[in-house]
């Protein structure tokens, strides 16, 4: 389910799925592949006479993607994606609830022209999702570990490679052949912090990584709480507050999931 969560946020959805259908979108202020709270995406509709739209993503997690019309002329615009596990599928409800403008004829416009258009979007979004979900299925991946104690986070500064060094990320590594995620988690946990830990569960979507591997984040709290993890392979490691997530030099596929991990502290 997190990788079509993933799908779902992916700009490659926002813009393409549309592109058949009339409607050139594009992502304005997108912080990379995968949109985040606060991004806006920008949307022109042929059949409506080239009507301009543009929406603001509010949601955007592993259950539901959320934006809202902030420039346009509908009179308000709400896309909701909402998703569910059922019988071991991933179930995908899309939903858009609009208000035109100039009363009997702007009714009369949805009944003739207006629905059928958007049932036809969500028909086309929806292959675009789970064309890129199935796509991503099969990659390799790697997971990352979001420990917290006390309402605050983990994160650790890189040493290597040099086009990376200084920045900051979550504890973690390639699930290697035969193990599982959870094993995983413990084992890089060890490798790189010198601590043990409990995996607890997940936290955000997958994340698509240029290197053709998909990151994956668990939840873990320290097996001895008193213990103090150090920097074996890294820089750095801080135990940092919500508040502070966002001042990091993230490395990009981290920083995606930042308003997650605030929510998770949160």
């Amino acid at each position: 389910m997190t990788t079509v969560g993933a799908a779902l946020r992916h700009t490659r959805t926002a813009e393409d799925g549309l592109r058949a259908l009339g409607i050139q979108g594009r992502a304005l202020t997108p912080t990379a592949e995968l949109l985040v709270p606060g991004d806006d995406l920008a949307f022109r509709v042929r059949k409506a006479g080239l009507a301009r739209l543009r929406t603001r993503i509010v949601r955007a997690d592993a259950e539901r993607l959320e934006s809202v019309l902030i420039a346009g002329p509908l009179h308000e615009l709400r896309h909701e994606s909402v998703l569910a596990e059922a019988g071991g599928h991933a179930l995908l409800t899309d939903s858009l609830r609009w208000t035109t403008p100039f009363g009997p004829l702007g009714r009369l416009a949805d009944v003739v022209l207006g629905r059928r258009v958007v049932l036809a979007v969500l028909a086309g979004r929806m292959r675009a999702v789970g064309e890129l979900a199935e796509e991503w299925a099969g990659r390799p991946v790697v997971v990352g570990t979001a420990i917290t104690r006390g309402g605050r986070l983990l994160v650790q500064q890189r040493h290597f490679p040099a086009r990376d060094a200084g920045k900051w990320e979550l504890p973690g590594g390639r699930v290697e052949a035969g193990e599982s995620e959870q094993d995983a988690v413990i084992r890089e946990c060890k490798e790189e912090l010198g601590v043990d830990v409990v995996p607890t569960g997940r936290v955000g979507t997958d994340v698509p990584l240029h290197n053709g591997m998909l990151l994956r984040v668990h939840t873990a709290e320290l097996t001895d709480p008193g213990a103090e993890p150090t920097a074996v392979e890294h820089r750095a490691v801080h135990w940092a507050p919500a508040a502070e997530l966002s001042a990091f030099d993230w490395l990009e596929a981290d920083r995606v999931l930042v308003h997650s991990l605030r929510d998770l502290l949160a």
